[in-house]
């Protein structure tokens, strides 16, 4: 059997350039951090009794959710969900290069894509922050530099204090440089050793799953500090079950597609996924370890299950595709740089209510505003400097002239 004889078939016709259920799931998982952060907020100022900042423990939120506090607590881990998204989205068409030899893409134009991204508004928000709560003094030239070079993280100071949710940021940024860095590395080392796509494939699902076990151990081993210190060798187990989809997308699209089996295999996923949290949700908070897996891998399969449907017939569920969802996707990234820093102001005003009334007023009025302002911030920073990015996936998963002879 030669190379190209295991190379699945169409595979440029089976696999989507762009996933449908993306913008659905990026603007739900931006909802469920401000929902989770307006209880953190509500909590700490009304200096509710029993409450631990960090605790996974659902007695801590109980004044504000009763008996559905275990199901609140699945909130905390929406930003999962966007590491998840960013594992699949990114690693696509540098996965494919290694187990089908397609063209490598452009690093320069990954990387100009990138800052694209998340430079511009990141850079806006940040700086209306800090005039706004006065910390460019405090924070020192050090720290400025710290938080706006997304290394807050490892330079902890005023200015971060405004952007607390950045934390993710600055692991993102460091999984934006690690993947054309194990790209590289991987052709180097492995190319040419490996002939067979499939061979390919084994070879990085076996390193995922290490990688996905060393993560989780360090992560575990770092337990869940308080200071925000986190660093991407801790969190990229979140990562992994995206990159895993992005691996082995090419070679199970072209088999589903037009499949009589792959809408019912969405179904089954989608239904894992809700048995996943569900164990999540009724595990302990103290078992740290075993509720990082279950949200992971549910995550995973809320990636998944409308992946496979897209796979199957190009289709997506209607819920998940919608003006509505579109447009909260498409300003989630603000919806998440904003939330956060108005809470702060908004609860003096509001919070001489009992904790439940003040969390609900909170709530509302911190939705409006983060919404209003994520608008405008997708209109004048946003998606103009996302005009700007340029193509860099025309030969994804597409065959090379010398795998064809």
């Amino acid at each position: 059997m030669n190379r190209a004889d295991e190379l699945p078939r169409t595979v440029s016709d089976a696999v989507p350039r762009r996933f449908t259920a993306g913008d659905a799931l990026r603007g739900v998982a931006a909802m469920f951090v401000l929902v989770f952060h307006a209880a953190v907020e509500t909590m700490l100022f009304k200096h509710t009794p029993g409450f631990v900042l960090g605790s996974d423990s659902p007695h801590s939120f109980s004044p504000i959710f009763g008996r559905l506090a275990p199901e609140f607590i699945a909130m905390r881990f929406g930003v999962f969900i966007f590491f998840a998204l960013s594992g699949y989205l990114l690693t696509r068409t540098f996965l494919a290069a290694f187990t089908l030899g397609t063209p490598r893409p452009s690093i320069s134009r990954y990387a100009r894509n990138r800052a694209l991204r998340i430079i511009p508004a990141f850079w806006v928000v940040t700086t209306v922050f800090v005039v706004w709560d006065h910390v460019a003094g405090p924070s020192g030239v050090g720290g400025l530099l710290a938080t706006y070079g997304f290394a807050q993280n490892y330079h902890w100071n005023a200015a971060a204090e405004v952007m607390r949710q950045a934390w993710t940021l600055d692991i993102e940024a460091a999984f934006y440089v690690a993947i054309p860095l194990a790209s590289l590395l991987a052709l180097a080392a492995g190319a040419r050793i490996l002939e067979r796509p499939r061979s390919r494939l084994a070879v990085v699902l076996a390193v995922l799953l290490a990688a996905y076990v060393l993560s989780l151990l360090a992560k575990h081993s770092a337990g869940n500090p308080l200071n925000n210190a986190y660093n991407l060798a801790e969190f990229l187990f979140a990562f992994i079950p995206g990159i895993a989809l992005a691996a082995v997308e090419p070679f199970v699209a072209p088999r589903l597609r037009d499949s009589g089996h792959g809408k019912a295999l969405a179904w089954g996923v989608l239904g894992l996924c809700v048995a996943l949290f569900a164990v999540f949700v009724s595990l302990p908070g103290s078992d740290f370890g075993a509720r990082l897996v279950l949200v992971t891998l549910a995550c995973g399969a809320l990636l998944a299950a409308p992946l496979i449907l897209q796979w199957t017939n190009g289709g997506c569920w209607r819920v998940l595709d919608n003006p509505v969802m579109r447009w909260l996707g498409e300003r989630s990234y603000g919806i998440y740089l904003i939330h956060l820093t108005p809470m702060g102001h908004l609860l003096p005003h509001i919070g001489t209510h009992g904790v439940t009334v003040t969390f609900v007023l909170l709530l509302v009025l911190d939705t409006a505003t983060t919404l209003i302002a994520a608008d405008l911030l997708w209109r004048i920073v946003e998606r103009p400097a996302l005009q700007r990015r340029l193509p860099w996936r025309q030969a994804e998963f597409a065959r090379t002239a010398a795998v064809e002879a």
